[in-house]
């Protein structure tokens, strides 16, 4: 009983451990941020400024539409809206 309970112990640790350390993929994806018909060059460029600034990544499609990672929205929203 005494060898078993720590093998029992590092098991529950290690399944908490690999359950908190999951990652949505949803969450990795880009999603616009900044529709191409709501901004000039003059903001898209305050706004990518913005972004470097609070470290978020971000791309410039095609269409100049500003994309962010869906984990990164709501920060962007506070700091760069």
């Amino acid at each position: 009983m005494k060898t078993f309970r720590p093998i029992i112990v590092c098991t529950m640790l290690l399944s908490v451990v690999t359950a908190c350390n999951q990652q949505n993929p949803e969450q990795d994806k880009f999603v616009i941020f900044a529709h191409h018909e709501n901004m000039n060059d003059k903001l898209r460029e305050s706004l990518s400024i913005c972004l470097n600034t609070e470290e978020i990544t971000y791309q410039v499609d095609d269409d100049k539409n500003v994309l962010i990672k869906n984990k990164d929205v709501d920060h962007a929203v506070m700091r760069c809206s």
